[in-house]
């Protein structure tokens, strides 16, 4: 038997102000994909009660964007997953636990907590198994696309759409120039994300006009984070913040130089002034753990750092 509980009862602690728990850098990941682009993603641990037993807290995501066919299918999937203990199942539906936006690291996240009927064992980790789903079927006169959900790929950080709209990738592009700023950072893991960009007026306003590239070497973990790791990036001039998020600069494929291709354009909101073509701007990439699981084997970290100076 188990019950979706407030964190209070769950966990037996003292207030209900304490009810809203976070997740801790023991954190379990499972993740889902769309055959068609985006997924899921679902974080857990077990959390011991003060009676001796054991809650599974945890919480989970789906991507911002993804098919029209597969919205509200992740909400569906997770109330079909199933969580396993030393071989064991312990629980299936996991409805009961909260939605929460896209996480590169699910430590500190917030959780919603369920009893189990475990007794408390130190050690155990929780592996959620998530079913194979046959979405949408093509075929047969239908228009439908064959989509199928499978527990593989990047989950709720995957995309089954591109992230910047349509209209603004297409315009405000000009031809990036050789003085253009490159910086660059690297994944503990291997591959990682390479930034082009400089400031230009448009209509008589600053704007940070540039590209990103995934650089090769990386893994399924890591494969669809470069725009997050650009929307934590800085375009900065004279130590000033120019623009705070990067991510909505067009991707394109790695090279060493990007003199000549197409780059996005970005509005800073400040005006132009002439002395700003004379100074070099500075791309700051964050240092951050883009990757946290725990799994029976052991535990795996990954962190994105830059290796360009940074300003």
């Amino acid at each position: 038997m188990r019950l979706p509980l407030i964190l209070a009862l769950a966990l037996g602690l003292a207030t209900a102000a304490q009810a809203e728990t976070r997740l801790s850098d023991g954190v379990s990941l499972a993740h889902g994909t769309f055959s068609s682009g985006g997924g899921l993603t679902i974080a857990t641990e077990f959390r011991r009660t003060t009676k001796g037993g054991t809650a599974l807290c945890g919480a989970w995501s789906e991507s911002e964007s993804q098919a029209s066919h597969t919205t509200g299918e992740a909400r569906r999937i997770v109330q079909l997953a199933s969580v396993y203990a030393q071989g064991r199942r312990v629980m299936q539906d996991l409805g009961a636990l909260p939605r929460i936006a896209p996480r590169l690291d699910y430590a500190g996240a917030p959780a919603g907590c369920i009893l189990t009927d475990l007794p408390w064992r130190a050690g155990r980790v929780p592996e959620v198994f998530l079913p194979r789903q046959q979405i949408s079927r093509s075929g047969g006169g239908s228009s439908a696309p064959n989509i199928v959900f499978r527990q593989t790929g990047p989950g709720a950080m995957g995309a089954g759409l591109e992230v910047v709209p349509v209209l603004r990738r297409l315009s405000r592009l000009l031809d990036l120039s050789p003085a253009a700023t490159v910086a660059e950072g690297r994944y503990s893991s291997g591959g990682g994300v390479r930034v082009a960009a400089e400031l230009v007026s448009v209509n008589g306003r600053a704007h940070v006009c540039g590209l990103w590239s995934d650089l090769p070497g990386q893994d399924m973990r890591t494969e669809a984070l470069g725009r997050e790791i650009l929307r934590r990036a800085q375009a900065v001039l004279d130590g000033r913040v120019m623009r705070d998020d990067l991510g909505e600069l067009r991707r394109a494929r790695a090279r060493i130089d990007y003199a000549g291709v197409d780059a996005t354009c970005l509005d800073t909101g400040q005006a132009w002034r002439a002395e700003m073509a004379r100074r070099p701007l500075v791309l700051r990439l964050p240092e951050t753990v883009v990757y946290r699981d725990t799994t029976p084997e052991g535990r795996v970290l990954i962190r994105f750092a830059p290796v360009a100076p940074q300003g």
